[in-house]
């Protein structure tokens, strides 16, 4: 005997609908165990893409470490994450002053990071510098700050991370 269309469609649509459901569950069940518990360094994380990253990481169940050069964006953006997040789901971030064109404390930073949670997991680079300027009125200390904060910083923090 077989069922009328009036019945099929109906009982097609709750089927897909259920499909969709259990499909997006998956998905934001394994997006969320991906970071889950990883510890993720986000250097200038008070800044634009930074900031972006830290909500996404949160919410994810990351371990933060927030690195910024000034203290109270820091703190700023401390409360922002804790007061938007479930505390039984997500850690506290860690802060952390880094400042690119002091290449001298950089060992520092990364003692104080390794301390917080032992290891690395992810480190995302998001410090720079930027200059508009005609070419000829750059001093030479003005292109080696400029190198130290978006070169020779972030390279120098990731090999002392994987020593």
């Amino acid at each position: 005997m077989a069922l009328p269309s009036v019945v099929v469609l109906p009982l097609l649509i709750v089927v897909a609908a259920g499909v969709y459901y259990i499909y997006n569950e998956v998905i934001h069940f394994m997006s969320q165990s991906i970071v889950r518990n990883k510890v993720v360094v986000i250097t200038d994380a008070v800044s634009g893409l930074g900031t972006e990253c830290a909500h996404l990481f949160h919410k994810g169940g990351a371990r933060l470490i927030l690195c910024g050069n000034t203290w109270d964006k820091l703190e700023s953006l401390y409360d922002q994450l804790t007061d938007d997040s479930d505390p039984s789901q997500t850690f506290a971030p860690k802060l952390v002053i880094v400042d690119f064109s002091d290449m001298d404390s950089m060992e520092d930073v990364v003692s104080e990071v390794v301390d917080c949670y032992g290891c690395v997991d992810v480190l995302i680079s998001n410090s720079s510098m930027k200059l508009k300027a005609p070419v000829q009125s750059v001093s030479l200390e003005m292109d080696r700050n400029i190198m130290d904060m978006n070169y020779f910083g972030p390279l120098w923090l990731k090999a002392l991370f994987q020593q």
